[in-house]
């Protein structure tokens, strides 16, 4: 029979193998005496390695590094502790329930001031003057806007001439009230001083205003004559705006939606002029749904700007605040009647899984500076923004005024309930205790 390699390796195998079994256990694996697994009787102690390489229930060295475990307490903090890890605490507060609601909007022209300037005689238009050159252009009273080719007008100063040169007074009157209500009493005037007809009449501005841009003010666009457009009577010309009125359209999120009401006064802020304090503004309309969009609730403020620090287009930060009632439903804010008592909590302080809430709270104070916490299961009601800009929960249960509960360094107190196996944010039970019999 011929050897084969495939033999040897065979046979070392087997070799090593027996070797193998021969050896005393002692000469393979080293038992360590570092952890020895002893039940501690204490409960919320616990004994980790600094790795976290192990948790166990006695002292003594971490059985796959070697450190030496460390112990963990349950909500107790050492005086160097709190030190070193920043602890903040904060006494539970107890009173109304204030909100600053902030929203964002865009400024408009409040197209309710929109009117139009309206030729009362037809003709062909030969000439436009500045007024009617340019959207957004400032027209003032009596200023001209277009030069109108006019047989009518022109055929009706020849009738005034005739009737001044015959002395017809009633017809002369007519005739120049005739010309008022084309607004074009000047043009009377001069024939009755004895000037000669135009077949060129001047259309000018009643009133003051600025000139609407296209597309504003609503769904009818607005469109400035042209040189050569043929004008019938009684057709609008172009539209004015008051230029120190506007809209500002704010969007208030979703979450805060219910808050806004019409009526409720609002702080205008701008990113160039800052506060605009000055500026009185209410909520005059309210939209009765929300924007499937933004996830916002339109609402209209109606204001005016003699200054002319707004502009149409330019973003605004508009606040305004509400209370509570005891139903956590706006109250009316100018009688303090109608408000609510409730504890309020620092978002800070609350720890949550998004349908469980939390607060670890100060339960004693020993001399050597440590701090005892207890686990403070929460209900909560909706969260508010103070003027400062600073989160608050309004807390329906767990806790009350006067309460001391940690701010920061939370989730560390809250990590060593759960290496102790007491009850914490994901274990109402603590993390050791059996899991509940399964029932049909």
């Amino acid at each position: 029979m011929t050897w084969k390699p495939w033999m040897s390796g065979l046979l070392g195998l087997g070799a090593g193998a027996a070797l193998i079994a021969l050896l005393p256990a002692s000469s393979l694996f080293q038992h360590t005496a570092a952890y020895a697994p002893t039940l501690i009787a204490t409960a919320g102690e616990r004994w980790a390695c600094p790795m976290m390489d192990f948790i166990g229930n006695a002292p003594g060295n971490c059985p796959v590094c070697g450190m030496k475990l460390a112990k963990v307490t349950a909500g107790e903090l050492s005086a160097e502790q709190a030190r070193r890890l920043g602890l903040q605490t904060s006494t539970i507060a107890r009173g109304p329930a204030i909100a600053t609601v902030r929203a964002y909007g865009a400024v408009r022209y409040d197209d309710r001031t929109a009117r139009p300037v309206i030729s009362r005689i037809g003709g062909r238009i030969v000439k436009r003057h500045a007024g009617a050159l340019h959207a957004g252009t400032l027209v003032q009273a009596g200023e001209p806007l277009v030069d109108l080719y006019s047989p009518e007008a022109y055929t009706a100063q020849g009738e005034l001439a005739a009737a001044v040169k015959l002395a017809d007074a009633p017809t002369v009157d007519a005739l120049a009230a005739r010309f008022a209500r084309w607004n074009l009493a000047a043009v009377a005037e001069a024939v009755i001083k004895g000037g000669d007809p135009v077949d060129t009449v001047t259309i000018r501005s009643p009133f003051a205003g600025r000139v609407l841009a296209e597309g504003e003010g609503g769904a009818m666009p607005a469109k400035l004559p042209e040189v050569g457009e043929e004008l019938m009577p009684d057709r609008p010309l172009l539209r004015l705006l008051d230029p120190h009125a506007f809209i500002v359209v704010i969007q208030v999120p979703e979450t805060h939606a219910r808050w806004v009401r019409a009526g409720q006064p609002v702080r205008l802020a701008s990113d160039d002029f800052g506060e605009l304090t000055d500026l009185a503004a209410t909520v005059d309309w309210v939209a009765p749904e929300l924007n499937l969009e933004l996830r916002t609730r339109e609402a209209h403020l109606h204001l005016r700007d003699n200054r002319e620090r707004l502009l149409p287009g330019s973003l605004v930060n508009a606040r305004f605040q509400i209370a509570l009632t005891p139903e956590l439903m706006p109250a009316d804010w100018n009688d303090r009647s109608t408000w609510g008592d409730f504890a309020l909590v620092p978002k800070t302080a609350v720890l949550s899984t998004g349908v469980r809430h939390v607060a670890w709270k100060v339960a004693e104070r020993q001399r050597d500076g440590r701090l005892r916490f207890v686990l403070a299961p929460l209900a909560l009601g909706p969260r508010l923004e103070d003027e400062a800009g600073n989160d608050l929960y309004v807390v329906r249960a767990g806790l009350d005024g006067g309460d001391e509960v940690a701010t920061q360094g939370v989730f560390l107190i809250d990590s060593q309930a759960q290496l102790a196996g007491t009850p914490s944010l994901l274990f109402p039970v603590g993390a050791s205790a059996p899991a509940p019999a399964h029932q049909h």
